[in-house]
């Protein structure tokens, strides 16, 4: 039930053994940040359009015909697993 970018609690730490317990740490905040990604259209799953703002599947695999036809041009991708279909 956390929310992003909101504040839940201040804590600080120390070490202790039998003997001692050291200094306080200095106070720490724990928080959920918002954060902002983007996809990649050239490594997103064959199936996935990554436009700009947008990302829609396309079932028929419309990212795999392009590749289909560069690779008959001989522009097709590599063999490196960056290139996978599964990413």
């Amino acid at each position: 039930g956390l929310k992003f970018d909101m504040k839940y609690m201040n804590f600080r730490v120390r070490a202790c053994n039998k003997a001692v317990a050291g200094e306080f740490s200095e106070p720490v905040t724990l928080e959920t940040r918002a954060f902002m990604f983007r996809l990649d259209a050239s490594t997103c799953h064959q199936n996935l359009r990554v436009e700009e703002l947008s990302v829609e599947w396309d079932a028929t695999g419309g990212k795999a015909q392009d590749v289909k036809a560069r690779e008959k041009d001989g522009k097709g991708r590599t063999a490196s697993p960056a290139n996978s279909p599964a990413r």
